[in-house]
């Protein structure tokens, strides 16, 4: 989605030209340098366009006549907009949390003594919720490690995919605390055991859920970028 100006954004995507997957060929005729468009170049531009949005593209013509192509990020910097106090405060908490949710579940479904942990009724979403949990570290461990300047794909990847990871875990860990209740009614050894169980993981789902509510409400600026741009034609990737 290049801007042809190289100083004003739009949001259509340009005209495509042929096989021209992002619509430069009347421009410079890639066409004979990247082949036939395939589902998995649809794919990667697709891709491309998220990682570089923001950037602006620098296209010069090497002495051979081949084409050198730089990028270089334009749109303004993303910061959490809190002192350096609290930036470190918050990833610890959001550590915390999701290892006290991560230790607590896996131990509470370990137990013995529970008909919960053995019935196949809870099988599906006990299964389902470590897979959440495990994603939820992954994009924990991906946002505490995140620059502090941050790119568009960078706050995307750190910010959104923590928020998306912490409400699923937090929905399948009250799903799985919803099924140990249900176990209860077709019989079980200690209902009153049962149901410590479900509000055990449901204390779990607390905690992944204090992590999105958390960072929904986190503040982010905005700071200027002063990238200068080399000479050549620019295009913004948006």
């Amino acid at each position: 989605m290049f801007n042809k100006s190289g100083n004003k954004k739009e949001k259509k995507g340009p005209e495509k030209v042929g096989n021209d997957i992002y619509g430069v060929n009347s421009n410079w005729k890639l066409d004979q340098k990247m082949g036939k468009s395939t589902d998995d170049d649809i794919h990667r531009s697709r891709y491309f366009h998220r990682y570089f949005r923001g950037y602006t593209e620098i296209r010069t013509e090497k002495p051979n006549g081949g084409i050198k192509i730089e990028r270089f990020y334009t749109e303004p910097w993303l910061l959490q907009d809190v002192n350096p106090a609290m930036y470190v405060w918050y990833r610890l908490l959001y550590v915390l949390l999701v290892a006290a949710a991560i230790i607590g579940y896996v131990s509470l479904m370990c137990m013995d003594g529970f008909d919960a942990t053995s019935s196949l009724l809870v099988a599906a979403p006990e299964l389902i919720s470590v897979v959440a949990l495990l994603l939820l570290a992954a994009a924990a461990i991906n946002y505490v490690f995140m620059r502090k300047r941050m790119t568009l794909y960078d706050h995307q990847s750190s910010s959104d995919n923590l928020k998306k990871a912490s409400l699923i875990a937090a929905v399948c860990l009250a799903a799985t605390a919803l099924m140990i209740v249900v176990n209860i009614f077709p019989g079980v050894t200690s209902p009153l055991q049962e149901l410590k169980l479900a509000g055990g993981v449901l204390l779990c789902a607390a905690a992944v859920l204090a992590v999105y509510l958390i960072e929904r409400g986190m503040p982010y600026r905005e700071e200027e970028n002063h990238t200068v741009l080399p000479a050549g034609e620019a295009h913004e990737i948006w």
